[in-house]
């Protein structure tokens, strides 16, 4: 008597192998509402931001906290700010470095980055253009005859603790760099932040509002008293870390 074969289909240890292992499969994929959702990013930034300037050339600090609420991975290519005062754009300020951790002390250079959906990116960014190659040369060139001038004099010096000035002459550089490209003022400012993406998609920008009164402007001014001990030119006292102002979303 020859053995009855059941058909597979009929075969209730097959199904079960099957539906195991397709729940396993969907198990591991997002869910369907998540695959039809676009690249989409979110953006905030904390109520407070770090302003200051090296020889007037405008810095700017801000937390900003990314996330991705689409379904797709997002790359992130280039992070701006936008600067206008009345209205008229006065300086447009790339992120260049942000700090891992908020107790970092040195800074890390800001490249392209993915986040991946439900992904959160949260970091101190700081926002600033770098001297041109020419001034870059210039600056460097007189900050060290400035700085061999206050050694040259500290070592005729008969006290050593004390901060010794630098002659005139060796300001004049930082003077006009300064004067050139200090744009911190008191006045209303507007600021526009700027997430631009591989998928143009989920590019993202916002509006923010902050006020610099006059003694904003004043303390952010006396850097340039410092000058001619060096400070801030080729060391830093840490006296003069800049302004701290509240903004709002426009």
């Amino acid at each position: 008597m020859s053995e009855v074969v059941i058909p597979f289909y009929l075969n209730w240890s097959f199904w079960t192998v099957c539906v195991a292992t397709l729940a396993l499969v969907l198990s591991q994929l997002p869910p369907i509402h998540m695959i039809f959702k676009r690249a989409k990013l979110d953006m905030e930034l904390y109520s407070r931001i770090h302003i200051t300037h090296k020889v007037g050339n405008p810095n700017l600090d801000l937390h900003l906290i990314l996330n991705n609420i689409g379904g797709k991975v997002v790359r992130i290519k280039e992070i701006s700010a936008t600067i206008k005062r009345n209205g008229e754009q006065i300086a447009q300020l790339p992120a260049q470095s942000y700090l891992q951790n908020p107790d970092s002390k040195t800074p890390i250079l800001l490249t392209s980055f993915s986040l991946k959906p439900k992904e959160e990116w949260a970091h101190s960014v700081k926002f600033l253009n770098y001297f041109s190659r020419n001034e870059e040369k210039e600056y460097r060139s007189a900050e060290q005859n400035l700085k061999e001038n206050i050694l040259n004099k500290r070592e005729l010096s008969q006290n050593k603790d004390i901060l010794i000035e630098a002659d005139t002459e060796y300001l004049k550089t930082f003077i006009r760099m300064y004067k050139s490209k200090f744009l911190w003022s008191a006045n209303e400012y507007e600021i526009q932040v700027s997430i631009k993406g591989k998928n143009q998609k989920a590019n993202i920008q916002k509006k923010y509002r902050f006020t610099l009164f006059e003694s904003d402007e004043e303390e952010l001014s006396k850097f340039i008293q410092a000058y001619k001990y060096g400070d801030g030119i080729f060391w830093e006292s840490g006296k003069h870390p800049g302004v701290i102002v509240q903004i709002v979303e426009a």
